[in-house]
C-alpha cells in the first residue's frame, strides 16, 4: 500500500481508482492499492467490522443527548464559539460547514452560509448528527477521533455512499495539559475548492481552541492560588492539598506530608499529581465531574473553590488529628456569596444524592429554569438555595413562595402583583408581586402542581418574555428572574390529566430528583448528628442516640422524610431528661413497631411506585401519627391545611372528612377502612 498524506489534492483519475477500489472491498475482491492510502483502508475495514451500513445516506440523529451533551462541554463549546464564528467568515464565499464535535462524535455546534446548511440536512450534518466512524464509517470526524489524528477525506474516501459527495477535513482539540481528548473540529464542503488549504485550516484553527482553553486554564489557576493562600494558608496545624478541578495537586503545604503518613496515605506530593481515585467534592460542573471520593478523605475536609459560579478547585483540609465526629456535616465554608454551602448538604456518600448535588452544582451556572422533584420533607427548598447560592445571582433576592399555601383568589396578586384599585381591597398605590421582590434574583416556586391552570400561561409568559403585568395594568414590565420550580407530585401525570400545562413543563429545562430519606441509608448517621448539633445550638440540650436507636430509626421508613425525623429527634431531646437518648424516649406507637430484638422481624418498609403513592402513604402516616388531626398532620407533613384538604379528597380519602377541624385541637376522626399508618 502507498501511505500517503492525510491531505491529498484528488483528481478525477484519482477519484474513480478510490471508487474501483471500494467496489472491490465491498464485493470482498483484491483491493487495488494504486492510490489507497493506508489509513483509508483500515478505517474501511473497522467499519465493515461494525457492519456500517455502505449504503447510508444520513447520520443519526439524537436531539434529547444533544441538551446534556451542550451542557456537559459547555467549557469547550464557550472556548470555541469565536473560533468558529472566525473561520466560517473567513470560508463564507467558499461554502464549507464548520462543526464542532464531541469525543464521541456528537455535533455539538456548527456554523456556515444558510446555502450549505441546507444541503447538510440531507446527510444530517447538524447540531445532534453523530458521526462517530462506529455509525457512519469512514469520515473526517469519526476517523481523526478513531485513528487520534488530524485527517482529509475526499468524497470517494468515505465509507457510505450517501456522503461521497462531500470533503471534510477534521483535527483533534485535546486538553492543553494533559493531551486528553475534549473534542474535534471539522470543515465540510460540497463544492469549494479548498482541497490544498481545508487541512491546515482546521489543525490551526484547532489550536487557537485549545489556546483558548489554556487562557481559560491559567486565570483558574491563578484564581486558587489567591483563593488558597487568602482563606486557608494561615491554618498551621492542618495539612492542606490544593486541587485543581480534575483533582491535580497545585499547591501543598508542610503539614501535608505529616498528616497523611499519620494516616498510613500514600501520595505523590508533586505538582501535576493527580489523586489515584479521583475527588468529586460534591460534583464538578463540566464533563469531568463522574470521579468519586477516595475513601481516605472524609466529605467535610473538602472545600470547593467557585469562580464565577463554576466550582474551578477544592482545598482538602487534613485535620492534624483525626475528627472526633467524622459523621457529623461540619463542610461548609464561612464566605459571603460563591461558594457558601449549608452544612445539611455537606459530605453526602448516599448515590442519590451525590447524583443530586451534582446534577445541581452543573446547573447553578446556568441561568436556566430548573424543576426539583421529591417528596415531602425530602430539602427541595434546601437544595434551591443552594443553586441560588453558588449562581452568579448570589447575594440577589431568593423569594420563596409556596403555590398550595396562598389561597387561589390571592394567588395571581401575591405572584404578578397589582396596580391601586385592581380589585376589592387592592393596596393603596399598588403592590409588587413575588416576580418583582425576586428581580435579579431567584423565585423558588413551591408546589408547582397547585398552580391553577389558569394562571399557568402568565407563568409561562414570564418564562418566554421576560417581562409581566400586574393586575389592573396595560402595561409590562421587564423582570429578570430566575425561575426554581418543586413538586412533590408527578406533572407528567398533571399533564395528562389535563391539570398541567405541556408547554409550560418543557420550559424547565432541568429536572432534578431528590431520593426519599429511606434510599439515603448511608447518610443516615450524619443527619442524626446535624440534628444534635442543631439541638445544642438552638436550646442548649446536649444529646446523643444510642447506638440500638440509631438502628431502630435506619429500619424506618421516615415517610415525613427529612422533616419528619429532625422532628422527631427534636420531640425526643425535648421530652426527655437524659443525655443518651434511648428506645424508651420513642414515642408511641413508633416505639412498639420499631421496638424488636429481631432486625429481620422490624417495620417492613414498602418502596413507593411513585411520587403520588409516597405521597399518600406520608398523608395516612401523618394522620396515624397525630390521631386523625388534620391541623397537627399538616403541620407534620410541611404543607398547609388547605392543601391537606385537596389531598384528602383527591386520593379518595374522604371518610377522613367526616367533621370540621379548622380549630387545632385533638378530636379524633376515623381512618379510611384498612389504612394503617404503613401501607
Amino acid at each position: 500500500m502507498n501511505h500517503r498524506s492525510a491531505s491529498p489534492v484528488m483528481d478525477r483519475g484519482q477519484s474513480l481508482k478510490i471508487t474501483r477500489a471500494w467496489e472491490a472491498f465491498l464485493s470482498g475482491e483484491p483491493v487495488p492499492d494504486e492510490g489507497l492510502r493506508h489509513l483509508v483502508l483500515a478505517s474501511w475495514q473497522r467499519s465493515h467490522l461494525h457492519q456500517v451500513d455502505p449504503k447510508l445516506s444520513k447520520a443519526p440523529v439524537d436531539p434529547d443527548r444533544l441538551a446534556s451533551a451542550r451542557l456537559a462541554h459547555s467549557e469547550l463549546i464557550e472556548s470555541a464559539i469565536p473560533v468558529l464564528c472566525e473561520t466560517e467568515r473567513l470560508l463564507h464565499e467558499a461554502g464549507v460547514i464548520v462543526l464542532l464535535c464531541s469525543p464521541s462524535g456528537l455535533i455539538l455546534e456548527s456554523r456556515g452560509s444558510r446555502k450549505i446548511l441546507d444541503l447538510g440536512l440531507d446527510a444530517n450534518i447538524i447540531p445532534g448528527g453523530i458521526w462517530h466512524e462506529d455509525v457512519c464509517g469512514t469520515n473526517a470526524v469519526g476517523t481523526a477521533i478513531t485513528a487520534d489524528r488530524p485527517i482529509q477525506l475526499n468524497g470517494p474516501e468515505h465509507f457510505c455512499e450517501g456522503i461521497k459527495r462531500w470533503t471534510c477535513a477534521a483535527s483533534l482539540v485535546k486538553d492543553p495539559l494533559d493531551e486528553r481528548l475534549l473534542g474535534a473540529l471539522d470543515i465540510s464542503y460540497s463544492e469549494a475548492q479548498l482541497d490544498r488549504h481545508a487541512l491546515p485550516l482546521v489543525i490551526s484553527a484547532a489550536r487557537r481552541i485549545e489556546a483558548n482553553l489554556y487562557g481559560r486554564e491559567m486565570k483558574r489557576q491563578h484564581f486558587l492560588l489567591e483563593s488558597y493562600l487568602d482563606r486557608y494558608a494561615h491554618r498551621a496545624h492542618d495539612g492542606l492539598l490544593l486541587l485543581d478541578r480534575r483533582d491535580r495537586l497545585l499547591r501543598w503545604n508542610e503539614n501535608a506530608p505529616l498528616a497523611l503518613a499519620r494516616r498510613g496515605i500514600t501520595l505523590p506530593l508533586k505538582r501535576g499529581a493527580a489523586l489515584d481515585e479521583g475527588l468529586a467534592a460534591r460534583g464538578m460542573i463540566d464533563d469531568r465531574c463522574d470521579s468519586t471520593l477516595p475513601p481516605w478523605i472524609a466529605p467535610d475536609w473538602v472545600q470547593p473553590l467557585i469562580l464565577d459560579g463554576r466550582r474551578e478547585g477544592s482545598v482538602v483540609i487534613i485535620p492534624f488529628r483525626p475528627p472526633a465526629r467524622p459523621m457529623a456535616a461540619s463542610g461548609s465554608t464561612t464566605d459571603t456569596g460563591h461558594g457558601v454551602r449549608d452544612p445539611r448538604l455537606a459530605g453526602h456518600r448516599s448515590p442519590g444524592m451525590r447524583r443530586a448535588l451534582e446534577q445541581a452544582e452543573r446547573v447553578a451556572a446556568l441561568d436556566i429554569p430548573v424543576l426539583i422533584e421529591g417528596e415531602t420533607g425530602t430539602g427541595k427548598e434546601l437544595l434551591a438555595h443552594e443553586i441560588h447560592q453558588c449562581s452568579a445571582r448570589s447575594g440577589k433576592p431568593f423569594v420563596a413562595v409556596n403555590c398550595g399555601a396562598i389561597p387561589r383568589e390571592l394567588l395571581a396578586s401575591e405572584l404578578f402583583g397589582h396596580t391601586e384599585g385592581a380589585f376589592t381591597g387592592a393596596r393603596r398605590g399598588g403592590h409588587a408581586g413575588k416576580f418583582e421582590q425576586a428581580h435579579g434574583g431567584t423565585l423558588f416556586l413551591d408546589e408547582l402542581g397547585e398552580l391553577p391552570l389558569d394562571l399557568q400561561p402568565y407563568l409561562l409568559r414570564v418564562l418566554e418574555c421576560k417581562d409581566l403585568v400586574r393586575l389592573g395594568s396595560a402595561s409590562s414590565r421587564p423582570i429578570d428572574v430566575r425561575i426554581i420550580a418543586a413538586t412533590n407530585r408527578s406533572l407528567r401525570t398533571q399533564m395528562e390529566r389535563a391539570q398541567f400545562r405541556d408547554d409550560l413543563f418543557y420550559r424547565f429545562h432541568v429536572s432534578l430528583v431528590l431520593p426519599p430519606l429511606r434510599e439515603r441509608r448511608e447518610d443516615m448517621d450524619r443527619y442524626i448528628a446535624h440534628c444534635l448539633d442543631e439541638l445544642a445550638r438552638r436550646h442548649g440540650l446536649d444529646r446523643s442516640l444510642s447506638p440500638r436507636l440509631i438502628a431502630a430509626l435506619k429500619r424506618y421508613s421516615f415517610p415525613g422524610n427529612l422533616r419528619e425525623m429532625h422532628n422527631l429527634v427534636e420531640q425526643m431531646a425535648v421530652m426527655s431528661d437524659r443525655h443518651e437518648l434511648d428506645m424508651p424516649d420513642l414515642p408511641e406507637p413508633l416505639r412498639s413497631q420499631l421496638d424488636r430484638p429481631d432486625p429481620a422481624q422490624g417495620l417492613q418498609v414498602e418502596r413507593p411506585q411513585s411520587l403520588r403513592h409516597a405521597e399518600r402513604q406520608a398523608i395516612l402516616a401523618a394522620l396515624s401519627a397525630e390521631r386523625g388531626n388534620r391541623g397537627h398532620a399538616a403541620q407534620r407533613l410541611g404543607i398547609s391545611r388547605t392543601t391537606l384538604y385537596r389531598r384528602l379528597i383527591e386520593y379518595d380519602l374522604v371518610e377522613v372528612l367526616t367533621a370540621d377541624t379548622d380549630a387545632a385541637d385533638s378530636t379524633m376522626h376515623p381512618m379510611p377502612r384498612g389504612a394503617s399508618a404503613m401501607q
